[in-house]
């Protein structure tokens, strides 16, 4: 790790201790820096022993594969029985680039990354659709964020930043790449993920130390690079999404954005699941059992046509 990644490490740590004192104490779980990105896990202490498999990966989407300076850093573990990803990505930059962005993203996450998980039990329990663990969409509850770099397609620079100053982002938001490519491309692997409705200005291009947007000679047009997404992978309502917002912070030029999360986590208690299990196995047995009786049960096998040669 870079003395400057260390420098954001200690200085996270340091301000969890400083402001979060009374919510308990907080252990780094992981650190994973690509290039560009960097990722951070930070735990309480008393939820520390309720975590593991821990995982990471990245992908290196630059000059074709070979460089980081585009890509994701992939972390994975479980929380009792339930398996969590975090995605940080940055995607392909410039305006004309929106199909480059998608191809990233689908690499991503279709890569097989991360170590399978070979005990078919925990399978079943804590990933979706039949998948081990080896890929992202694999797990339950996932959170994807980064510079995803997705622009404001059809309005020239000025258009922009005049609608911005008179607050009309919905007009803006129509236009938005990332939420016109959920719209119309069936394929966009990012319709798997929701967002909530974005409230805040465009968090790019801002001249560093300053309120304006890009005033260099490649002027470049406002957008909302910076974006957090999440997927609940078996159903609705395991992840909530308490807020969204973007931070007056100008030593860069992007706007830092950020969200607080919710997360519902399942513990299974076995010998209860074998109880139920029985429970209901008994139950269908005295549905078809009851049904003979009336002569109306018909076999699943009677379902299917015979060929030729069957028949």
């Amino acid at each position: 790790m870079s003395h400057q990644y260390r420098d954001w490490r200690n200085f996270l740590a340091q301000s969890l201790d400083d402001y979060m004192s009374n919510s308990g104490l907080y252990h780094i779980l992981h650190t994973a820096p690509l290039v560009g990105l960097f990722t951070c896990i930070f735990v309480k202490a008393d939820l520390r022993e309720r975590i593991t498999n821990l995982s990471s990966a990245e992908v290196k989407r630059g000059m074709g594969g070979l460089h980081g300076n585009k890509g994701a850093v992939v972390v994975r573990f479980m929380v009792d029985d339930t398996s969590l990803c975090f995605i940080n990505c940055h995607l392909a930059a410039g305006q004309g680039s929106a199909n480059q962005r998608h191809n990233d993203i689908a690499a991503i996450l279709e890569a097989n990354l991360l170590p399978p998980e070979r005990d078919p039990q925990k399978r079943i329990d804590s990933y979706v659709g039949g998948g081990d663990g080896s890929m992202i969409l694999d797990h339950e509850l996932c959170l994807l964020n980064g510079d995803l770099n997705y622009r404001i397609d059809t309005m020239s620079r000025d258009t922009v930043v005049a609608a911005v100053k008179a607050g009309n982002l919905a007009k803006l938001l129509e236009r938005d790449q990332l939420l016109v490519a959920r719209r119309r491309n069936p394929a966009f692997r990012l319709r798997a993920f929701e967002e909530l409705p974005i409230a805040f200005a465009p968090t790019y291009k801002y001249d560093v130390g300053t309120d304006n947007y890009d005033t260099s000679e490649k002027r470049r047009s406002p957008a909302w690079c910076d974006r957090l997404l999440f997927r609940c992978g078996n159903g609705r309502g395991r992840i909530e999404q308490i807020d969204y917002r973007r931070h007056e912070v100008r030593v860069s030029d992007h706007r830092p954005v950020s969200g607080r999360f919710r997360f519902h986590v399942k513990k299974i208690d076995y010998k209860r699941r074998a109880v139920a299990w029985m429970e209901c196995q008994q139950q269908w047995e005295d549905i078809k059992a009851a049904e003979l009786e009336k002569g109306k049960y018909v076999s699943p096998i009677s379902h299917f046509p015979l060929s030729p040669v069957q028949s």
